[in-house]
């Protein structure tokens, strides 16, 4: 607070941490204005298989500030993780400090029960990775400031009652404030986030629905799980399209887009033809593509395409755009690969031979040979 009065605001620009784009998606949208440059991304059939968000409802009742059914199904979610020898780190998030220590209670009657189950709790708390502290915990929403792990799991505690009435009422998360430290929790995890929950959704506040802007902490919260929940879902489209509800577009990139540009279309036509499938990328940010190819064997995009040197603030200086940017995409993209818009109108045919055959590398296949001829400047067209 008192750094604010002196010191420049500075922007998160660039996020590493999660290796699926869509664990820090709403983030991105509701809180840094979709200016994070994420260079991980995944095919959509990946992304509904492994649902890096999902969703658990239990509808347990909130009684005495705890949901004892959320807790119990906490439990046994970790009883079967920790079962397989490939264990995840694993932290637990609860909305209230009291569902904190329910947790903690169950914890330890399950372990006093089930010798197995003690063992892997008692390793797993004590569990460091290369010399850092990557133990389970049990934290409430205000305490997980600063932890990451594998698996984040939430138990959202609220819910009806007894009566079944449910009374907006959010703890911390409900309070002046509360989005900030909603934003910090939701983006603790690497690979996956579990929602252990009992909140009806369409009830948590009313300017989401009516597709107000976020005003609010419950505003905030009801946009997340709405977002979770069409994640877990698998309805990719209609997750993504509530963000881009709340979200406010990236414009510092001036960058030709794949419905407007000759030169891109053209590039499009000739891989169409050699019988692959390009995804256009609509990001702007300092990682965009212009196409991405997916590696159907390895099921992960075995190739990204961009024509001519990708536009970007953070990439001003060469270093940035030629050594850092293609460094990093690679970490999730194997082959990167450029076509220059004075290469592809000056040289048609050799600049082709090495696009086809920049394909036929990243993908391990051969390519068919077609006769393609120029029809108008910026687009080209199959011929036989």
């Amino acid at each position: 607070t008192l750094g604010k009065s002196v010191l420049p605001r500075s922007m998160l620009q660039i996020h590493y941490r999660s290796k699926y784009r869509e664990l820090i998606a709403f983030s991105n949208a509701a809180y840094y204005g979709s200016k994070l440059s994420i260079p991980v991304r995944h095919p959509d059939a990946v992304i509904q298989e492994n649902r890096p968000i999902e969703m658990i409802r239990v509808d347990g009742v909130y009684a005495n500030q705890t949901n004892r059914k959320e807790a119990e199904r906490v439990v046994d979610f970790l009883a079967e993780q920790w079962a397989t020898s490939d264990r995840p780190t694993i932290g637990v998030v609860t909305f209230n400090a009291k569902q904190a220590d329910l947790i903690e209670d169950l914890l330890a009657e399950r372990a006093d029960q089930d010798v197995f189950f003690r063992q892997a709790l008692g390793k797993e708390q004590e569990r460091q990775e290369n010399g850092e502290d990557m133990g389970f915990f049990v934290k409430n929403v205000e305490n997980v400031q600063g932890d990451e792990r594998d698996i984040i799991i939430f138990s959202s505690t609220f819910g009806k009652n007894e009566e079944g009435a449910f009374k907006r009422q959010f703890g911390l998360l409900g309070q002046a404030g509360g989005e900030r430290r909603l934003n910090v929790a939701i983006t603790r995890a690497k690979e996956k986030i579990i929602l252990i929950t009992s909140l009806p959704i369409k009830d948590i506040s009313d300017n989401y629905a009516k597709n107000q802007s976020l005003n609010g902490p419950r505003d905030y919260l009801q946009a997340y799980f709405d977002y979770a929940a069409k994640l877990s879902d698998g309805t990719l489209d209609a997750a993504r399209q509530a963000l881009d509800n709340m979200s406010f577009k990236n414009v510092a990139c001036d960058c030709p887009n794949f419905e407007k540009d000759g030169f891109i279309r053209s590039v499009a036509s000739f891989i169409k033809s050699l019988g692959l499938k390009p995804s256009a990328i609509q990001d702007s940010d300092a990682f965009g593509l212009d196409f991405v190819i997916e590696d159907q064997q390895k099921r992960c995009y075995g190739i990204g395409i961009e024509c001519d040197a990708h536009c970007h603030p953070i990439l001003d200086n060469a270093r940035a755009r030629e050594v850092w940017r293609p460094k990093v995409l690679r970490m999730g993209i194997p082959h990167v690969y450029r076509v220059t818009s004075y290469a592809w109108y000056h040289r048609r045919e050799e600049e082709m031979e090495r696009l086809k055959q920049a394909l036929e590398e990243a993908l391990g296949v051969t390519l068919r040979k077609v006769c393609l001829q120029v029809v108008q400047e910026g687009e080209v067209y199959e011929r036989s």
